[in-house]
């Protein structure tokens, strides 16, 4: 009620546009390295067993010309890349990786960030932060960011949360009746 005795209408306002959010990553990850070249799908080693690796480092690539390699200082395919098995990544060891645990060749470079990911702070979680509520699924590095070219183009951030919603509730909750004595 107003301080004249009626009630006030509330007008429920969304605080969120559901639209803004989804559960979809930014990009699909591959799990299993294959190419898909002249209609027909390789594996990398269908080639790569019959190629020497170069030795130089180089941004573009002849025979993967959708790949332009744009990641700082990381201009080598072989950073991430096993030489012997170019269906495995590295880490800093040449330990080889396979591809659905790409985080573990990421962190090699990207400490700091992968112990924000690790907490929950840096990347994205999907289904429930509280793991005794189900499952909480983490999506790692690639899932978002492209590996070869790691830094996100700028994009429109979405609207802050409708807070009118909240404050007519607080209102609410703060207007009494006012009886005279």
């Amino acid at each position: 009620m107003n301080v004249w005795g009626e009630k006030r209408e509330i007008i429920r306002h969304p605080l969120t546009n559901p639209e803004d959010f989804t559960k979809q990553p930014v990009r699909e990850a591959r799990l299993e390295p294959k190419v898909m070249q002249d209609g027909y799908m390789y594996r990398c080693n269908d080639c790569h067993d019959n190629i020497e690796p170069s030795t130089v480092q180089k941004s573009f690539f002849s025979a993967h010309s959708d790949i332009i390699l744009d990641h700082g200082a990381n201009n080598y395919c072989l950073t991430c890349h096993s030489i012997n098995n170019r269906e495995m990544l590295v880490d800093i060891n040449k330990n080889e990786i396979s591809f659905s645990q790409s985080h573990q060749t990421c962190l090699q470079c990207h400490g700091p960030i992968y112990r924000d990911w690790e907490n929950g702070v840096h990347g994205r979680m999907n289904d429930f932060w509280d793991s005794n509520k189900g499952e909480v699924r983490k999506l790692t590095c690639v899932a978002c960011h492209n590996p070869h070219q790691p830094k996100f183009q700028p994009m429109q951030p979405a609207p802050a949360p409708n807070i009118q919603n909240y404050r007519d509730f607080l209102e609410h909750l703060t207007i009494k009746e006012q009886s005279h004595e």
